[in-house]
């Protein structure tokens, strides 16, 4: 996306308009998660645009070309929500989690420093690191990078309190979602809280494992159903940049339901 072409504005008529009607189609979005296995039939064989591991070894970090395979299933699941929103979307597949969804997060910086350097426009977040101090400098420095070089960041929040600090989430220039009641392409909001939106975030029949699916439910799948959105409003309004972007959302999202 130019973003020498990025618009000043977006009113709530031509948001809406986008949300409705647009596809992903020219946009992409790299899922940093536990892997993508893109043979699985909900994602109707979509051809993953990057297919990479990060992984510490040694003390140093390494990056590998992916195998195909999602080592918890987590990864597949939101890919899967990922294409249903946004059928045109480009998703990229870059791996720092690992079997039990557990990472470093040295590993998950340079995952999302490769995916802004490769040209993604968005960063699906499905995971949380606990608020402590010595962690939140090293998530700032790419929330950060993000940012400055026009790259959304969706993050998905605590699932026992969205209150409770974590990160990426807590950064206001995130957009960072929590589970929400509503429909599928729903989007709620409220103010007062640097975690502000809410999406659905329960799935009878997520994609996982070995072709098969499940039942999940958590705030990891409200994020995808966001990022889904999201590239849909970027698909009708290339170079829209973060903060334009996510007064946007607000302006459209449903009040907060009790």
């Amino acid at each position: 996306m130019d973003d020498s072409k990025s618009p000043l504005w977006i009113n709530p008529s031509e948001t809406r308009s986008a949300l409705a009607c647009g596809t992903g189609r020219g946009v992409r979005i790299a899922v940093l998660d536990s892997g993508i296995d893109s043979s699985h039939p909900q994602l109707n064989g979509v051809r993953l645009s990057d297919n990479l591991c990060v992984k510490a070894e040694g003390g140093m970090i390494s990056v590998h070309e992916g195998d195909g395979n999602d080592v918890f299933g987590h990864g597949t699941a939101v890919a899967g929500i990922l294409h249903s929103i946004a059928p045109d979307a480009q998703i990229g597949n870059f791996r720092v989690l690992g079997a039990f969804k557990e990472a470093r997060a040295s590993v998950i910086r340079a995952g999302a420093r490769l995916a802004i350097d490769r040209g993604y426009n968005i960063l699906n977040c499905s995971f949380g690191c606990p608020g402590r101090t010595e962690f939140v400098m090293g998530f700032k420095s790419w929330i950060d990078e993000a940012y400055t070089r026009g790259v959304h960041v969706v993050a998905a929040c605590n699932n026992q309190d969205y209150s409770i600090a974590e990160w990426p989430a807590h950064f206001p220039s995130a957009l960072s979602v929590t589970r929400a009641p509503g429909g599928a392409d729903q989007l709620f909001f409220r103010a007062g809280d640097l975690v502000e939106f809410g999406a659905l975030g329960e799935e009878r029949q997520a994609a996982w494992l070995d072709g098969g699916s499940r039942s999940v439910i958590g705030s990891s799948f409200s994020a995808p159903r966001v990022s889904g959105l999201l590239a849909r409003l970027l698909s009708e309004h290339p170079g829209l940049p973060p903060l334009l972007a996510k007064s946007a959302m607000r302006a459209v999202a449903a009040p907060w339901p009790d």
